[in-house]
């Protein structure tokens, strides 16, 4: 999976970057920096462990898992986001489907709970331009899938939303919010502490 980045607005802590960086020597600026930056990159897990499930059906725990260590880089961040995506009547809970060769042949509707408040409906046709189907009773799990062709086989798994994607989507404002905020105080509680001399 490509990797996704956070665009954060942080416009309004220009100014205070600015102060404090005139208020102390460089060396204690550049403390300062590593500080605030480590503290914000620590806090990103627990931002998004909060946020992501007011959107998606997904548990804390399992954003967790997906939140990397942050990695401080001069005056940058990078916190790796890594998971795959789940599967539609695995990681997400799926209604519609048919037991045997009927679920190819009856036409019905796949529905996966991804999203808070309602469930999703797949769309009519999926990969190669085949429809999504859950042969229901099967060794297949419950699992949605589709052709690749008009053979038996091969069939392709049927995934939802990863972790990597959800604060670039629904939940992108609330956690860019958040992210700016935590790193507003940061800014804030180092500029103190040059002020205070500590």
């Amino acid at each position: 999976m490509l990797p996704i980045t956070i665009n954060v607005d942080a416009s309004d802590c220009v100014a205070k970057l600015t102060m404090l960086q005139a208020a102390c020597k460089p060396e204690r600026f550049q403390r300062a920096i590593y500080r605030i930056y480590s503290r914000t990159g620590k806090h990103v897990r627990q931002i998004l462990k909060e946020d992501l499930p007011h959107q998606y059906v997904i548990s804390p725990g399992k954003v967790g898992k997906a939140v990397g260590s942050a990695s401080i880089a001069g005056m940058g961040c990078t916190i790796p986001v890594r998971d795959k995506r789940g599967s539609i009547g695995g990681q997400y809970g799926a209604s519609g489907g048919a037991h045997g060769w009927n679920s190819l042949k009856r036409k019905y509707k796949v529905k996966a709970r991804i999203v808070k408040g309602g469930q999703s409906i797949l769309p009519g046709t999926v990969m190669a331009g085949y429809p999504p189907f859950r042969n229901l009773g099967s060794s297949l799990g419950g699992l949605t899938f589709s052709r690749t062709s008009k053979e038996r086989g091969p069939i392709l798994k049927v995934s939802g939303i990863a972790i990597p994607q959800m604060p670039m989507n629904r939940s992108e404002d609330e956690v860019q919010r958040d992210i700016a905020e935590f790193l507003r105080q940061q800014i804030e509680h180092e500029f103190m502490n040059v002020m205070a001399g500590r």
